[in-house]
């Protein structure tokens, strides 16, 4: 595998579930113990915000910088999303979502949060099928969204699991069942969000989990799970809009590694890539996140399930 690490200083954020934590490093270091360059630790007391799933940096011109996440929760109290200010790391936006939330965005200019969750997003004793993606709007520019997740304009897709803004192609990502799907803004006179348009997909067999930008060309990575299944695998493809036709794609999709059970993976602006690969379908974490051309970094005890480049930026 390509790429040379050390090359400079990537800070690289984690969700580590074993402490309940988002968790910075530096990707210059291979030994991860100690206390992180800069955490947060979810709330104690309250089911919602147990299993942290995702974590994104975004700048916003309200807050600054902060720190999006989302937690599984459980069927019953449902999960949640919410955004951490990293200046003094106050929960500046929260909200409950049902359906074991799995990732997160910002619709940058909108202030929009987008959900994706793999299961059925109703409150119950037990896990439904189902899944889709919920986008909480504000009702104004520059304003707060919707705490409430009634209020969140919700759209079907089974087993979703990753969602990603391209600002550049002002497309909104996202993985699930079968499908990578690209949406366009469905917006009114007003320029508030009102809705998704499905405007381009790749198919496949089994579940898209996560969805990065690489920061080292103009394609998207997304994995896909399973050890039977044969498409699993890490997957690469760009979006490309035809101006001729008017029409979306998800170009020249690409299994670019043959593994079962990534849950991220990315590539930083060097070139070196990086990812939480779990080590079988029943334990979806690692103590390790691996990294292209140098040694793999670990945190003795700890439970990563997703790493990602402290980056707000898409490329």
């Amino acid at each position: 595998m390509e790429g040379s690490a050390f090359a400079a200083d990537y800070p690289i954020v984690t969700v580590e579930q074993s402490a309940n934590q988002i968790q910075r490093f530096s990707n210059g270091s291979t030994d991860w113990n100690g206390t992180p360059d800069w955490y947060w630790s979810a709330p104690d007391g309250d089911a919602s915000w147990i299993g942290l799933s995702d974590v994104k940096r975004r700048s916003t011109a309200k807050w600054g910088y902060v720190s999006l996440c989302t937690a599984s929760g459980t069927a019953s109290r449902g999960g949640r999303a919410a955004m951490i200010r990293e200046s003094d790391k106050a929960v500046v936006w929260t909200a409950v979502v049902p359906g074991n939330p799995h990732s997160v965005e910002r619709i940058e200019n909108h202030g929009a949060i987008v959900t994706a969750c793999s299961r059925a997003r109703v409150f119950s004793s037990s896990y439904q099928s189902g899944g889709g993606i919920n986008v909480f709007v504000p009702s104004t520019h520059g304003g707060t969204p919707p705490t409430a997740y009634g209020s969140s304009i919700s759209v079907g897709f089974p087993d979703a699991h990753g969602v990603l803004w391209d600002k550049e192609h002002e497309l909104l990502l996202a993985t699930g069942l079968n499908e990578l799907r690209a949406y366009r803004l469905v917006t009114n006179a007003s320029d508030i969000i009102t809705g998704l348009t499905k405007v381009a997909s790749v198919t496949f067999g089994g579940t898209a989990h996560d969805i990065q930008p690489d920061y080292a060309s103009a394609n998207v990575f997304y994995t896909v799970g399973g050890s039977v299944n044969p498409d699993h695998g890490i997957w690469q493809a760009t979006p490309a809009y035809d101006a001729a036709t008017g029409t979306w794609s998800l170009a020249s999709p690409t299994k670019i590694y043959d593994w079962s059970f990534t849950k991220s993976f990315g590539r930083l602006p060097d070139g070196t890539y990086f990812w939480v690969d779990a080590p079988s379908a029943d334990v979806w974490w690692n103590d390790t996140v691996g990294f292209s051309g140098r040694a793999d970094s670990v945190r003795t005890g700890a439970r990563f399930y997703k790493a990602r480049y402290w980056s707000h930026v898409f490329t």
